[in-house]
């Protein structure tokens, strides 16, 4: 019995060292495969379709037609090492290239107990793989923010700006296909195809050619390289390259959190007890006839940012493309795998979800101005399902959910009588004009019969002398 307890003391004491390591890399991993239960709903939406970036990637799952594609962006990520060891002016050859190859891989060498205990689990790790898909979003990031700094100096057009983004179309030639960079900047948002940021972070510091340059370069690049594909426009924030984990996590910071903030006589909605928060409410159909209102909510800084105020539901706009399943898909997937997000995206698509159970309520949304629908050959079906194909296998506390009292007050509202007889008033006499008119009409003439038939009494009971 004493050999069992201390054999039970044992494991329990180190079952969680080994995984998460000592000093930072304590915290928990942020780099997961994603679970099967999520990704069971659309498995391609998780793997890349032109590069390969880090070990997690199961790209053996993609059709044999994919392999020739990413073996040439391997080839792509040797010219971006040289290009990246060929700008340091600092050294000449024929010592350059050695020198500063050491001096990457000792650096990423003393990081890969950091780099391993950003992965859930892998043990393809090594620093020469990491040097070259490091090299490889380090050229993009940089010459990225090469754009976006000369794009603020008001020193080149849009049109010129274009150009340079499409300055490797070379490269495209040998894919066959010309626009080949916009499924690369895809791939780099998916949870299984990241390396740790720390990594490019690394080499940044390792090639630079000015030592006073600073890493937030990086963050500038990468909020310029995937402005197009963000939800929707937003205002610039500072994100501290510190503190991002890997490129889907500086995405994710850079698409904002709700910035409203909850009058004092509100509060009391936010802090409802989870067993008086619900994580479901009535589609959008059903809400209006109860009438709630619906409107696209104006100046929001995040499409996050859903409110309710005296019976109008405000939802940012939102405009659907045909990537954003699986950007948002990822999203959620690194929501639902690290445990130190808000859980937002999910709580948005699931409000979503609800709000969207048929096409009528797809096309009311629409017409509202909340969802703007610009995915390309896309049927009435397909496109109802969007958020219900985003929730497959996916869950929040509701203690979490930074909706609840939005929900909870929703439905508080289109419970109430009177706002049900109100809205069933105007849909069913003054949805029409016509109806409208026939009804002021009657109602003219009620008022003239009454008048009449007072003045009438009036005349009778007090005749004039």
């Amino acid at each position: 019995m004493e050999d069992y307890v201390k054999e039970v003391e044992r494991r329990m004491n180190g079952v969680l060292l080994p995984k998460y390591g000592t000093d930072e890399s304590e915290q928990p991993p942020t780099i997961y495969t994603v679970p099967q239960e999520i990704r069971g709903g659309n498995e391609d939406a998780y793997l890349p379709f032109a590069v390969k970036i880090g070990p997690l990637t199961r790209y053996e799952n993609r059709m044999g037609y994919y392999y020739d594609q990413y073996d040439r962006l391997q080839d792509y990520k040797w010219c971006c090492v040289r290009r990246l060891i060929g700008r340091n002016h600092l050294l000449q050859e024929p010592d350059r290239t050695p020198v500063l190859l050491h001096r990457c891989l000792n650096s990423l060498r003393s990081l890969e107990p950091r780099i391993r205990a950003s992965y859930q689990n892998t043990d393809n790790i090594n620093e020469q793989d990491m040097l070259l898909d490091g090299c490889f979003i380090l050229h993009r990031l940089l010459k990225y923010a090469h754009i976006a700094k000369r794009e603020e100096a008001l020193e080149v057009k849009a049109s010129t700006a274009k150009d340079e983004e499409e300055e490797d179309d070379d490269w495209t030639q040998v894919f066959g296909r010309c626009w080949v960079w916009g499924f690369v900047t895809y791939d780099l948002l998916l949870l299984e195809n990241q390396i740790p940021f720390l990594v490019v972070q690394s080499l940044f510091h390792d090639l630079r050619t000015d030592p006073d340059e600073s890493s937030d370069v990086l963050v500038l690049g990468a909020q310029r390289l995937f402005r197009s594909l963000r939800p929707q426009p937003l205002q610039s924030s500072h994100i501290a390259c510190s503190s991002v984990h890997h490129l889907l996590h500086l995405f994710y910071q850079s698409v904002g959190l709700p910035a409203a903030t909850p009058k004092p006589d509100n509060l009391r909605r936010y802090r409802m007890p989870p067993s008086e928060l619900s994580e479901w409410m009535p589609c959008a159909t059903e809400l209006e006839e109860a009438g709630v209102k619906i409107r696209a909510r104006q100046g929001a800084s995040s499409f996050l940012d859903v409110g309710f105020d005296a019976g109008f539901l405000e939802i940012p706009m939102l405009q659907l493309y045909d990537y954003s399943e699986q950007l948002l898909r990822n999203l959620i997937a690194f929501e639902q795998t690290y445990p130190l997000t808000p859980g937002h995206v999910t709580a948005y698509a699931m409000l979503m979800d609800c709000l969207v159970a048929s096409s009528e309520d797809m096309r009311l949304l629409q017409l509202r101005g909340v969802l703007i629908n610009q995915m390309n050959g896309v049927r009435d079906k397909d496109q109802t399902g969007f958020f219900s194909r985003l929730c497959h296998g996916v869950h929040i506390a509701a203690d979490r959910n930074y909706l609840g009292g939005v929900i909870a007050e929703v439905n508080k509202y289109q419970q109430a009588r009177w706002p049900r007889w109100r809205a069933a008033l105007v849909r069913n006499y003054f949805s029409n004009p016509w109806v409208a008119t026939s009804l002021a009409a009657a109602v003219f003439l009620l008022a003239l019969t009454i008048m009449q038939t007072f003045f009438a009494a009036y005349s009778y009971f007090k005749p004039p002398h």
